[in-house]
């Protein structure tokens, strides 16, 4: 049997690869790193600590960027936390909360205190992806 260890990355189809960057660089801090040379297609690869997001370029992508479903999130009375995201731990959510708001970023749904004790705050990307934020206790 084996073990998963950690999660590698998260790839995600965008509309628009420098404005994605602009969005996950500044907003939220990421450092856009060197792809592979042999990628040549559009994308970029964002790091922070161990937590990797690659960016995918719409025109050379299988699929539509962000969620189908992002029109509607906000016209249910279901937990967001139960709608398709990727999820990255923070240290500070009132400094998220700050750093959100500097760039104008709406907060769709927290902070909220989950069971125990964690802190989860959820925003969209530029593209719809929903994205939870983590405090752990």
């Amino acid at each position: 049997m084996f073990e998963i260890r950690d999660l590698n990355h998260v790839n995600i189809v965008v509309k628009d690869v420098e404005a994605s960057k602009r969005f996950y660089c500044k907003a939220l801090g990421m450092e856009d790193v060197p792809r592979h040379p042999s990628f040549t297609f559009p994308g970029a690869w964002l790091r922070s600590g161990s937590a990797e997001i690659h960016l995918i370029q719409e025109d050379v992508a299988t699929h539509a960027p962000g969620d189908l479903s992002y029109a509607v999130a906000g016209s249910t009375d279901k937990d967001l936390a139960f709608s398709r995201h990727f999820s990255l731990v923070i240290d500070d959510t009132d400094a998220l909360v700050e750093q959100l708001q500097a760039h104008d970023v709406s907060i769709a749904f927290g902070p909220v205190e989950r069971r125990g004790r964690l802190i989860q705050t959820y925003c969209y990307d530029p593209d719809g992806h929903l994205i939870e934020f983590t405090q752990l206790p």
